[in-house]
This record gives C-alpha cells, structure tokens and sequence, in this order.
C-alpha cells in the first residue's frame, strides 16, 4: 500500500490543513505563532515521516534560518516522496512551488539537483526547463542554461517570458548581439512588459559601457541624475532609481556568495534576510529619501542610533542578533570594497 493512503497519512493530512487553515482564519483562541507552527510541523513530520508536504515545509524553514546538510537532506528526502506520491496531474504545480521557494532563498544549487533528479525520471515541462536553466545561469554554467531554455522555447516556442530569460542569459555570457535578438522577439511579443523592457534598458548600458550583467549590477552610481531629481523634487524617480542601485548590489553580492563555497551558500538565506530586514529598517527611519545602502559612512556614522532605535522597536533582540546584524554588514560592505564600489580606506 502506498504511504499516501494509509492511515497516518490521513491523521497527518487532516492535522496540516487544520494548521493551514489556522494561519488564514484564526479560531477564537488566536492564530499560531511562528514557533508553534513549527512546532505542530514536526509533530506531523514525526508521526507521519512520508507526508511531504510538511516535510517540504519544514526543510525549507530550517534552510531559511539555519540552513545546514540536515536542511538540505530533509528537502531533497520530501522532494522524492513529492515525486512519487504525487497525483501526475498536480506534480508540475507542485514541484514548481519547491523551486519557487528555494529561488526565493537564493538555494539555485539546490533545486537544480532536484530539477535533475525529476528529469531522470520523467521528461521536463517547459516550466521546469526555464526552472533549470535559470539555476544552472546562476550557478555560472550559462552553456547549460542556453540548452534548457532552449528545451523549454522547442515546447512553448513564443513564450515571452522564456525569450526574455534567453536573453538574460546571453547578457550574463556578455553575448550582446545574441541578447538582442532574444529580447527583442519577447518585446515583439509583449511590448510593455516590464521585465523585458528592463533587459532591454540593461542592453542598452551594456551596448555603451561593456561587459556583462554582473558589471551592471555593480555599475557606478550616478549620483548626479539622484541629485538632479530630488532637486526637481521627482521622488518617485528618486525612491525607484535608489531602489534599483539597492537591488543590484545585494544581488550581486548574493551571487557571489552562491559561486563561493558549500558552507558560505547555505548560510546565504540567513545572510540575505539579515541584510533586507535592516536596510528596509533603516531606509524607513531616513529621513532625507536619499538612502543608499552602498553609503557606509553614513551607515557607520549613524549606527549607534540606529541599532538603539532597532532595539527599541523589536524589543526582544539579543547580542546574537547585534552579532548578527554586525558580520552580514561586514561580509556585505567587504564584497562591496573588494570590487571598488566603496572606498577601501571607509571599509577600514
């Protein structure tokens, strides 16, 4: 008999929708915390070691906290169940969500191992072959990447969204005339989409100044068109253009990490929710609308306010997470110094 019909399969379905339910409408005693969800998740985990739905949970919330061989482990054992379990009709939905999650913690190691194990056993849906090609992009191996997509342009062959990847793909190779071919049958496509238009916009700068997207990422402020902005008092320019340089640099910085070791990588998820959440914080507490994360001296000068304000607005936090906050902004503002984007002498 197959895990999924057997009685602890029940008991464990019943007790995860129960929880699930719990998250979105509260019963009259209140909504679970964190802890106890998670709490109730190994619970089920325990009682029902072939549920992999919340196998797949709780994996994916201890990579993104701990991370670790015992997180990776745990989702790679609930991915194989996932695949054997399964109903055929809901496995690509499913599987997109585990990749989806992983994409989201910056884990392309991961769910290209998963995506290749699932290829061994069935064929690939166009989905899963963008999926697959733009892990292995992330993880450096744009040969791969140009097969998969590819693959998934033979089975949806004007599908926008896959021609924009292509092109993304050829632009991290710094193959600028086969980006533009790509990017502009998906503008032909989709003309207004806004992902495309942004490719397009990074061609534009990379047809100028050379290179290849992770140049762009790390591209020189322009301080200049900032400043003329919140002069002309354009702010909404000002907060997206900010925003922009912000995102390009902490990506950059998370795909360095995810070229560096096994160890750096699986601490990434940590890294990167550290980072965002005290950046958010930070630019919510500024005041000149100006801020820009790769500003380390105003971040240095001003950071005993700002952590007295951190505390007093989170209450609970401890001197781990003090250590915390500090060796993300030291591995942060390092890989910024280590490619010039700040000053050696303000990192000292």
């Amino acid at each position: 008999m197959k895990a999924n019909r057997s009685r602890e399969w029940r008991e464990a379905e019943w007790d995860y929708d129960q929880i699930q339910v719990n998250r979105l409408i509260p019963g009259s005693w209140g909504a679970l915390t964190q802890e106890e969800f998670i709490r109730e998740l190994k619970g089920i985990v325990r009682r029902c070691p072939q549920f992999y739905p919340a196998v797949l949970e709780f994996a994916l919330y201890q990579a993104s906290t701990k991370g670790g061989k015992a997180s990776e482990r745990m989702i790679e054992k609930g991915f194989r169940l996932l695949v054997e379990l399964a109903a055929p009709k809901d496995l690509d939905e499913q599987v997109d969500a585990v990749v989806e999650n992983l994409e989201g913690l910056w884990r392309y190691d991961i769910s290209r191992s998963l995506l290749e194990f699932l290829a061994d056993r069935r064929p690939l849906s166009a989905v899963c072959h963008d999926s697959l090609a733009h892990a292995a992009a992330r993880l450096g191996d744009l040969k791969s990447a140009q097969h998969h997509i590819g693959e998934a342009l033979r089975i949806e062959p004007v599908n926008k969204c896959f021609w924009s990847n292509k092109g993304l793909y050829h632009l991290m190779a710094g193959e600028l005339e086969q980006a533009a071919d790509a990017l502009q049958r998906a503008r032909r496509l989709k003309p207004d989409d806004p992902v495309i238009k942004g490719n397009l916009g990074i061609h534009a700068y990379l047809s100028k100044k050379g290179g290849t997207y992770f140049d762009y990422l790390l591209r020189p402020l322009d301080r200049k068109q900032i400043d003329r902005w919140a002069d002309q008092e354009k702010w909404d320019q000002v907060d997206s253009l900010c925003a922009d340089y912000n995102g390009c640099r902490v990506e950059a910085f998370a795909q360095s990490v995810l070229l560096g070791a096994a160890k750096q990588r699986s601490g990434l998820p940590r890294l990167l929710r550290v980072l965002r959440s005290f950046f958010d914080f930070v630019e919510g507490i500024d005041s000149s609308g100006l801020f820009l994360n790769e500003d380390m001296g105003r971040v240095h000068k001003y950071f005993k306010p700002i952590m007295h304000k951190f505390i007093f607005k989170y209450g609970d936090v401890d001197h781990e997470t003090i250590e915390d906050v500090y060796n993300c902004l030291i591995a942060y503002y390092g890989f910024l110094e280590d490619r010039r984007v700040v000053a050696p002498s303000e990192f000292q």
